[in-house]
């Protein structure tokens, strides 16, 4: 089987540049990529794994050639954050192709129903071979040790809700501790992250942006709790890597996907093989 995939980053950081990564790895002895534009005509399927990830011309040359076409809606599109170029893709997108998968119940019944178009669900999964409870850790900082991870300047994951909450949990928990880790704006990172007179590296720290997996499971073996406040996800790698390595969520938002994650976290198994086979049987379905 040969797949068009519109785009990819090896070392891209976020939920849709690691999903395309773990898709690609696990089934790369069972599918033949192509990523070139011009080679789409070779392929039996144009997988999208979000609609802002392909521009309208592929799209078009893809109709043009016949293509059976799966679209991934990987959340909302919101246009303030793709030129302008979001939604209207994501209504098109759907209309056209022969397959839309939703990353849970949450975008399903939300989006979907917006664009007006049925679909499966398929839930992200996480290397778990990385991400487990068990392997090395640093020496853990405070009680209870707190970390927050961000990888995207979105206003949804609210990093600034987390900073408030901490405060206030300080001031019944004197040991506290809270450990930031990924991409955060910048106004943020210059004022210290609002730590008003906390001391930084005893009662908070910031880790940087962490693009090695590995780093990152470490650093979360290392805590006590996720800080996960995002508003409406669809199915953030994030809270699962952080489960998978025994977090607990702290301060979760029941709006969105990742209120069933947790809910379902002992019913599903979450990991990466599980969420390729269902996503090969989709391909396999949409060709026959």
């Amino acid at each position: 089987m040969k797949l068009y995939i519109p785009s990819r980053a090896k070392q891209g950081i976020g939920g849709g540049w690691t999903f395309v990564r773990y898709l690609t790895e696990t089934l790369s002895n069972k599918v033949e990529f192509i990523y070139e534009t011009p080679f789409m005509g070779n392929c039996d399927i144009v997988f999208i794994p979000g609609p802002t990830l392909m521009d309208r011309d592929s799209m078009n040359y893809a109709k043009k050639l016949g293509k059976k076409i799966v679209l991934r809606v990987d959340g909302c599109p919101e246009d303030w954050r793709n030129r302008n170029t979001g939604w209207s893709r994501l209504r098109d997108y759907a209309k056209l192709a022969d397959q839309v998968i939703y990353q849970s119940e949450f975008i399903k019944r939300t989006i979907g129903r917006l664009v007006k178009r049925d679909g499966v669900v398929i839930y992200n999964g996480v290397d778990q071979n990385i991400f487990k409870p068990d392997g090395d850790k640093y020496p853990k900082k405070g009680d209870p040790s707190i970390l927050h991870v961000g990888f995207r300047k979105d206003p949804c994951k609210r990093p600034e809700e987390a900073i408030m909450r901490f405060r206030e949990l300080k001031m019944d928990n004197p040991e506290a501790f809270l450990q930031f880790a990924g991409n955060f704006p910048t106004y943020l990172k210059e004022y210290k992250f609002g730590m008003l007179d906390f001391v930084k590296g005893k009662d908070w720290d910031f880790a940087g942006i962490i693009t090695d997996r590995n780093e990152l499971a470490k650093i979360m073996r290392s805590h006590d709790y996720l800080a996960y406040v995002a508003f409406a996800d669809p199915c953030p790698n994030v809270l699962i890597e952080g489960l998978s390595c025994g977090l607990k969520p702290l301060w979760l938002n029941d709006y969105g996907g990742q209120k069933e994650i947790v809910d379902n976290w002992e019913k599903v198994d979450w990991s990466i093989n599980r969420m390729s086979k269902e996503y090969l049987n989709i391909f396999e379905n949409v060709i026959k």
